[in-house]
Formats: structure tokens, sequence, C-alpha cells
């Protein structure tokens, strides 16, 4: 079991330190520790992300809480929850005392330039994963089995139009899901 414990957090340390943008940022890390380590399912994952975005707090943290909760027990969402944050801890408190004497610095705002698109990238390529997963029925890319899955396709749709385009709370989206999922699932 220690063993166990090292590992969750030796992965979200390293979440924590490479995972720059945010909560969502963290997702391809999780998605690599789910075909690594098999704690826990790709529709778990998709469930981590909605349960981590209706709870109260960072969605990062409540991720890896999540995580370490369903793959150790209440030790192990303490140790993962730990070991996201002790890294952006230090490097907040180390940025903050010299990032104005750098913050005019080519170097450092092209450092900055090429992190957003990088994390951006990742999120997409992530996000285009668990939104197959999410319509079809087979988990494996490629196969020659591929079942569609139209109610989830009906609902991302019924989802995604209004708030591309209208500034929604997540949670609005959130519960929207919920409840059109309810609805479908009568059909």
């Amino acid at each position: 079991m220690l063993k166990l414990y090292i590992i969750l957090y030796y992965e979200f340390l390293k979440i924590g330190i490479f995972a720059i943008g945010g909560g969502y940022a963290a997702l391809p890390f999780l998605y690599f520790i789910q075909s690594k380590y098999n704690w826990f399912s790709v529709d778990e994952l998709t469930n981590m992300i909605a349960v981590s975005n209706i709870t109260p707090g960072p969605i990062g943290i409540n991720m890896a809480t999540y995580t370490g909760y369903t793959t150790a027990g209440v030790l192990g969402s303490i140790i993962c929850t730990c070991a996201i944050e002790s890294a952006p801890f230090v490097f907040s408190i180390t940025i903050m005392k010299i990032y104005d004497k750098f913050k005019t610095c080519s170097t450092v705002n092209a450092i900055f330039n090429g992190l957003r698109p990088a994390s951006c990238a990742l999120l997409t390529a992530i996000g285009l994963k668990l939104l197959y997963q999410t319509i079809t029925y087979n988990n494996e890319y490629f196969s020659s089995s591929l079942q569609i899955d139209n109610k989830a396709i009906i609902l991302f749709i019924a989802l995604m139009i209004p708030f591309s385009f209208m500034k929604k709370q997540p949670l609005i989206a959130i519960i929207a899901g919920a409840l059109g999922g309810i609805i479908l699932n009568q059909f």
C-alpha cells in the first residue's frame, strides 16, 4: 500500500508542476494515469470531470481528491490533494518574488506565449478523445465495430450550441446535462 501512496504522490506532483493553465490542464495527465495504471476507467474519468465541476473548489484539486479517494480511500485523497498543490504553492511564492524583476524580459514573455498554445493543444486533444468516447459505445479508436450513442450526440449538440455563443455558468451546463440525461434515458 505504501508503494501506491508514493506513486499517487509522484503522479499528482507531476500534474501540479506541469499542468499549466488551470484544472482542465490536468486532463491529459489524468488520461495518461488512466491508461498507465487503470486506477479508474475512461467513464469514471468523465464522471470525475462532472463531479469536479459541480463541487465547490478548484477543478484540479477536486479531480485529485476524487482520484485519490477512488484509488486509495481517504488517505489517497489527502495525498493526491497535497501532491497537486505542493509544487504550485512553492512556485507561486518563488515567482511572486522574482516576477516583477523579469516581467519585461522578452524570454519570459516568449515562454508564456509558448505555454498557452501548448496547454490549449493538450486540452483540445483530450477533449476530442473524451468526446469520441462519450458519443460512441466503444473506447477503442479506429475499431471496426463503431456504435454511435445518438442520445449523447443530441445532448452534446443541444448543450454545445447555446453554451458556445452565450456566457453561461458552467454549473448550468452540468445541471442541464444531468437533466437531459434523465430525460433522454426515458426514451
